[in-house]
């Protein structure tokens, strides 16, 4: 495999990764589902390369959005393990 080719994969990887973190989002941030949501942005990344809506290893936007607000409530969900102090 030469440079430009394992280049050409860890860009692809990079916009997988991100479309895939982009749908995990955008589905409320479930727990245990990583596999589910990598591979369905790895079939929308080729989707899009097929019918030539983005170019190929082109990187996904992310949407702006304020900072995100919790309640006391939203806390008590919250795994333990990961408190900040």
């Amino acid at each position: 495999m030469t440079v430009l080719e394992k280049q050409d994969m860890r860009d692809m990887e990079e916009v997988i990764r991100n479309l895939a973190y982009e749908l995990w989002e955008q589905a409320g941030r479930p727990e245990g589902r990583s596999d589910e949501f990598w591979f369905a942005a790895r079939f929308e990344s080729e989707r899009r390369e097929v019918t030539g809506e983005t170019p190929p290893g082109a990187s996904v936007g992310r949407r702006a959005e304020g900072p995100r607000h919790e309640s006391a409530a939203d806390w008590e969900k919250r795994p333990r393990g990961f408190e900040m102090w």
